[in-house]
């Protein structure tokens, strides 16, 4: 008697050990969001795909611009290394080891991105105008901001 066998998780090709799921930045508690001085209520959530890298985002809303919490398995160097990140700096987030850049500078998309080294790879806070009233502080200083006040959310 013969006996067919499936295996879901083996894949011809495929060696190691299995993908851990990234974490997921909506998990931050909302009074943590609230008490570091954001609308805890988000306003897009979701994950995409970047050049075969997985990514995972949560945004909020706070008068003249947007916090997006981002989570990756890219590393920090990787992150630095990117096309896109303008005038890569490191930094240390609250004694983790960090990266600041911007993207888009001197446009109407302009971004700074705070990035946090985990084991797993990189949680990045992004700060963005909402475009709907006048910038009140330069970007990367509020982006290191509520990086500071919400890494302890984030995971090691």
């Amino acid at each position: 008697m013969a006996a067919l066998v499936f295996c879901g998780a083996c894949s011809p090709g495929v060696s190691g050990e299995p993908v851990a799921e990234l974490w997921d930045p909506c998990t931050i508690p909302s009074d943590a969001i609230a008490a570091a001085g954001v609308n805890p209520e988000y306003i897009d959530s979701g994950r995409f795909d970047q050049d075969n890298n997985e990514w995972r985002y949560c945004s909020f809303r706070q008068d003249w611009f947007v916090l997006t919490v981002f989570s990756t398995a890219n590393p920090l160097q990787e992150i630095s290394d990117a096309v896109q990140a303008d005038n890569p700096v490191e930094a240390s987030v609250n004694g983790r080891e960090a990266l600041r850049y911007t993207e888009f500078a001197g446009t109407l998309d302009e971004s700074c991105f705070v990035s946090i080294s985990t084991t797993w790879g990189s949680v990045e806070f992004e700060i963005s105008e909402a475009g709907t009233e006048a910038r009140t502080e330069p970007l990367c200083d509020v982006a290191t901001r509520y990086a500071e006040r919400l890494e302890a959310n984030s995971p090691r």
